[in-house]
C-alpha cells in the first residue's frame, strides 16, 4: 500500500487513468489548504516529470469576505512566482446571482464557480480542470445528498472524472483525508489561506462536517455486525467504499440504458424523443428513471426541479393509449398507441391547452398552466399574514385555501375518472365524484368542465365545486397553499 501523500497521489492517478492524453490543465485554487497542496504536489510531478502537462491556475473570488476574499486571491498570486504557473482570476458576483436566480449563496456560489471556470478553461485552452476534492469532501456530499432523498446516482457521491457544463472535471485528490493535507501543508511550509465561513454551521455542508459526521462516526466505533465481523472504522472510509461500489453499479446500469436508448429515436431539431412502450415495459424502475433522466439531458431540459415524483410520473404513463403529462421546464410527455414521446418545448410551451382523456399535470408552486377550459396556478401564504375570516367572507368560487402540511407530494391535475372518490369538505366521509357532482345538481356543462386537483393520497378539490376536508385550515395550521381557477376565454 502506497505510504506518503505523494504516494497515494499516483495509486490514485494509476486507478482512474487521469492525466493520460491530456496536455494543459486549468488548476482550481481557491487558496485553501486542499487547494494549494494540490499545485505545489502537482507542480513538484512535473518538476521530477511524473507529469508532462502544463498547468495554468484558474482563481474565483466570490466577492462574499470583502478584504479576507481578497487576501486570498493574492494569496493565489503569489503561486505564479513561486511556482512559475501562471494565474488568472476572475470576479463573480453571488449575492446578485442568487438573488436573481432564488438560489442559496451555497448553490449560488457552486453554480458561478463551475461555470466560471469552464469558461476560464475554454479561453485557456485546458483540456479539463482539476479540483482539490479530497475524501473528506465526497462523505460530505454523500450525506447532504442522503438529506435530500437521494438514488443510486447520489450514493456515488463525487467522481474521479466527470463532465459538468460542458468541462472535464479531474479530482486526482479524492484518495486523501483532510487532515494529512493539512499536515502535508505543514510539514512543507506551505502557506495557505482559512475561509472562516466554513465554522459558519448555518450552511448546510458545514453542519454536516462539524456536527453529523463527527457523530456518525463516534456511533460507529466499536461496534460489532452480528456476522461477527468487525464494523470498527472511520465513517469517512466506510463512505468512501459506498461511493466506490455505487460507481461501479451505476457505470454498469448506464451501460444497460445506453442500450435501451438506442432503440428510440432522437430528432434534435424538433426537441423530441421517441421510444415504444414495449422496450421500456420490462425495464426495471431504477434502469427507467436513468433512460428518462438520460433523454431528457440529451434534449437540453435543466433538471434542477426534477424530483424522483416526477420519473414515477413518467413511468405510470406506460400501458396508456391515449395519455399526456406535463412536466417543469417546458417538457411534455406523450403516450399515444404503442410508442411514448418525450418533446421539449422549452420557453416555447403552446398556449392551447393540452388536455387528453388521461392527461396529468403537474402544478409547481408559483406557476400557472393551462387545462381544460381553466388557467391554473397556485402560491404559499403564511397563516399569520392573512385575514382568514376575510377570505371566507368575500372568496371566489375558484380560490381556495388548503393547509399545506396536510398535502403529500406534488399536487397535480386531471380531469375525473372513474371511481374517483373524495370527502366534501362538511360531509361526514367520503363518497363518489359522480355521486357527489349529481348531487351537487349542477347543469350539464358545468360538470364537463369539472377538474380534479390532489395529491399522492387524496383529492384535494373537485375543482371549481368543493374542495376536500382533510386539508381544510385549522388552529395550527401555519402555511397555507392557495389555488386559483380562472375561466380561459372562449374562441370561435
Amino acid at each position: 500500500m502506497p505510504d506518503t501523500l505523494e504516494d497515494k497521489l499516483l495509486h490514485h492517478f494509476a486507478s482512474n487513468g487521469l492525466f493520460e492524453g491530456i496536455d494543459q490543465v486549468l488548476l482550481a485554487v481557491s487558496g485553501g489548504a486542499d487547494s494549494v497542496a494540490m499545485v505545489h504536489v502537482l507542480a513538484g510531478f512535473k518538476k521530477h516529470r511524473r507529469l508532462s502537462c502544463e498547468f495554468v491556475i484558474g482563481h474565483i473570488n466570490h466577492c462574499l469576505r470583502g478584504d479576507e476574499s481578497d487576501a486570498d486571491e493574492a494569496l493565489v498570486k503569489q503561486l505564479e512566482q513561486l511556482l512559475n504557473i501562471p494565474v488568472v482570476s476572475q470576479r463573480v458576483d453571488v449575492k446578485a446571482y442568487a438573488a436573481e436566480h432564488k438560489l442559496s449563496i451555497e448553490t449560488a456560489g457552486r453554480v458561478l464557480r463551475l461555470t466560471t471556470l469552464a469558461q476560464m478553461a475554454e479561453q485557456n485552452n485546458c483540456d479539463c480542470i482539476v479540483t482539490a476534492h479530497h475524501k473528506d469532501d465526497l462523505a460530505e456530499t454523500m450525506v447532504h445528498r442522503l438529506m435530500r432523498g437521494t438514488g443510486f446516482r447520489g450514493l456515488c457521491g463525487i467522481w474521479p472524472v466527470s463532465e459538468v457544463y460542458g468541462a472535464e472535471f479531474i479530482r486526482p485528490m479524492l484518495g486523501l483525508r483532510r487532515a494529512e493535507i493539512i499536515q502535508y501543508c505543514k510539514d512543507n511550509s506551505i502557506q495557505w489561506r482559512q475561509d472562516a465561513s466554513n465554522e459558519n454551521v448555518a450552511f448546510t455542508r458545514n453542519h454536516i462536517r462539524h456536527h453529523l459526521l463527527p457523530a456518525l462516526k463516534n456511533s460507529v466505533v466499536g461496534t460489532v455486525h452480528p456476522t461477527g465481523l468487525d464494523e470498527s472504522g472511520d465513517i469517512v472510509d466506510k463512505l468512501g467504499r459506498l461511493s466506490l461500489v455505487s460507481q461501479g453499479f451505476q457505470s454498469a446500469t448506464e451501460r444497460i440504458v445506453r442500450a435501451v436508448i438506442t432503440e428510440g429515436e432522437f430528432d434534435q431539431g424538433k426537441g423530441q424523443f421517441t421510444i415504444k412502450q414495449a422496450v421500456l415495459k420490462e425495464t426495471p424502475a431504477w434502469v427507467f428513471y436513468e433512460v428518462a433522466r438520460e433523454v431528457l439531458v440529451k434534449l437540453g431540459v435543466g433538471l434542477r426541479r426534477y424530483k424522483r415524483e416526477h420519473f414515477e410520473m413518467i413511468q405510470r404513463l406506460i400501458g396508456k393509449k391515449r395519455s399526456s403529462l406535463v412536466l417543469p421546464n417546458g417538457v411534455v410527455v406523450w403516450a399515444l398507441g404503442d410508442r411514448l414521446k418525450f418533446l421539449y418545448y422549452g420557453n416555447k410551451m403552446p398556449r392551447k391547452p393540452i388536455m387528453l382523456d388521461e392527461t396529468v399535470i403537474q402544478l409547481e408552486m408559483g406557476q400557472t398552466v393551462c387545462f381544460g377550459p381553466w388557467r391554473i396556478s397556485s402560491q404559499m401564504l403564511e397563516n399569520s399574514k392573512v385575514d382568514l375570516e376575510e377570505f371566507r367572507k368575500t372568496k371566489d368560487p375558484g380560490v381556495e385555501w388548503f393547509d399545506a402540511e396536510r398535502i403529500s407530494g406534488p399536487v397535480e391535475i386531471r380531469g375525473r375518472r372513474d371511481g374517483d372518490r373524495f370527502w366534501p369538505i362538511g360531509a361526514s366521509g367520503e363518497k363518489k365524484v359522480g355521486r357527489f357532482l349529481i348531487d351537487a345538481q349542477l347543469e350539464a356543462e358545468a360538470k364537463q368542465q369539472t377538474v380534479v386537483i390532489k395529491d399522492t393520497e387524496k383529492i384535494l378539490w373537485v375543482a371549481p365545486i368543493r374542495m376536500c376536508e382533510q386539508a381544510k385550515i385549522a388552529l395550527q395550521t401555519q402555511y397555507i397553499l392557495e389555488i386559483q381557477l380562472f375561466a380561459l376565454k372562449k374562441h370561435n
